[in-house]
């Protein structure tokens, strides 16, 4: 869906919205329950989160295979005939499955056939297979299940609602102190990264209360602990624009992620716990739902990126065992490609979003007679291969580069120490140690 950005960047744009986490925390941290058990949900969430970034041990055969995969994303005929990339073949579908596991202070990832399902919290089971479709026609699907302990779906849902509505019957001095108070661990460790600027709640004349948060992305802030991290940031993140909007079928937006010049700022309007849109009369979030995105990055002297991007937004609950979101991309946005590329056929960018077009799902599933509850996440990608695909596979190819050694391992390193942090804050506010 997103061919001509790696996706190592959209995770980090994403990652840009973590301030968010820590607003509203006390109200957060008791979604989770109370109790032992509310404690015990907690440790294990965090915990699963903070020991999947570890030092990473990987088997050869998943090594050469992600590499591979990596270098062939958006040219998949390079690596479909290459049989030591896949664990298995069946017709025109190749197979690579792979088991994760903590083990012995590191993270273990093994790629063999039949890896078992998740049992303990940070186990974690990856399915990525690669479908010839027809000349030159191939489809990606991606599944990961990683097993996050004993909350619950609803505990999830809850956890996101709270956080959002977090500036009901606050003020911006209310919540800065509750931040201070309640997570200040958290709070340092994000603060290596981002400097939180505004966090601003305005109660409306109809009681909707509008919040907008603005943070300051300091890759400078990175370079005492993480200087390849710093680094990478600094060439990557930086410069990046995006909007994220969240809206009806009309376009009336019901919330607004951005960054520019390393501001990132979300706004959101909400009653009653729920959001209602950012402007006008109060109503409910409809289930119909539409998510506009424009974004843009710099690799080597190029700007890529696209505009206008309108995906299918669905969030669905199945009772108390299931919540998931998705995204279904059938409309082509306006590319923003640089001018070398003008002479180069532009129909295969259309193929991701013909027919079923591409989509990304993530979501919360409980296991079943005291298997852990797992996060899921699968993907489809369509792609026809091209010059225009293999300019834009040599770009994100460039950025995945760069990802590798140092860099990875410091971002492991931040995130370990940024989950660690919210499970030790989170102990303290559910009343342990």
């Amino acid at each position: 869906m997103y061919a001509a950005v790696p996706a190592r960047l959209l995770c980090a744009a994403v990652l840009a919205l973590a301030p968010l986490s820590l607003v509203g925390c006390r109200d957060g941290y008791t979604a989770l329950g109370a109790g032992a058990h509310a404690r015990a949900a907690a440790d294990q969430l965090f915990g699963a989160l903070a020991d999947r970034h570890v030092d990473i041990t990987r088997n050869p055969k998943y090594e050469y295979s992600r590499v591979r995969i990596m270098r062939g994303a958006l040219a998949p005929s390079r690596v479909y005939d290459d049989s030591a990339v896949w664990t298995g073949v069946s017709g025109d579908v190749r197979i690579l499955e792979t088991a994760g596991s903590f083990v012995d202070g590191h993270y273990t990832l093994t790629s063999r056939s039949g890896p078992p399902t998740p049992a303990r919290p940070a186990d974690a089971r990856h399915v990525t297979t690669l479908s010839r479709l027809g000349d030159g026609e191939y489809r990606w699907d991606t599944t990961v299940d990683f097993a996050l302990g004993s909350i619950r779906p609803t505990d999830v849902a809850t956890l996101v609602a709270r956080m959002l509505s977090a500036g009901e019957g606050h003020t911006e001095t209310d919540l800065r102190a509750e931040l201070a108070a309640v997570s200040p661990r958290s709070s340092a460790a994000l603060g290596t990264v981002f400097t939180l600027d505004s966090l601003r709640p305005v109660e409306l004349a109809d009681g909707t209360t509008l919040t907008t948060l603005g943070a300051s992305l300091r890759s400078d802030n990175l370079r005492r602990s993480y200087p390849a991290l710093a680094d990478y940031v600094h060439k990557y993140l930086d410069p990046a624009r995006y909007r994220f909007v969240l809206t009806d079928r009309g376009g009336v937006p019901f919330l607004e992620a951005s960054q520019r010049d390393r501001i990132v700022v979300l706004r959101v309007r909400t009653q009653h716990g729920k959001l209602v849109p950012l402007s006008g009369p109060a109503r409910a979030l409809p289930d119909s739902l539409q998510l506009r995105v424009d974004f843009n990055v710099k690799i080597k002297i190029f700007h890529v990126g696209f505009h206008n991007l309108v995906m299918d937004f669905t969030s669905t609950a199945r009772g108390d065992e299931e919540r998931d979101w998705t995204v279904l991309a059938r409309r082509e946005p306006q590319w923003e490609l640089p001018l070398i590329t003008a002479r180069l056929l532009r129909a295969p960018l259309r193929r991701p979003f013909a027919g079923e077009g591409s989509f990304f799902r993530i979501g919360v599933r409980a296991g079943n007679a005291g298997a852990p509850t797992v996060l899921l996440r699968h993907s489809r990608l369509p792609v026809q291969e091209s010059s225009i695909l293999n300019f834009l596979n040599s770009l994100s190819g460039t950025a995945m580069d760069d990802f590798g050694g140092p860099v990875q391992r410091e971002e492991n390193a931040w995130l370990h120490e940024l989950f660690h942090s919210l499970r030790d804050d989170a102990r303290a506010a559910l009343g342990g140690q």
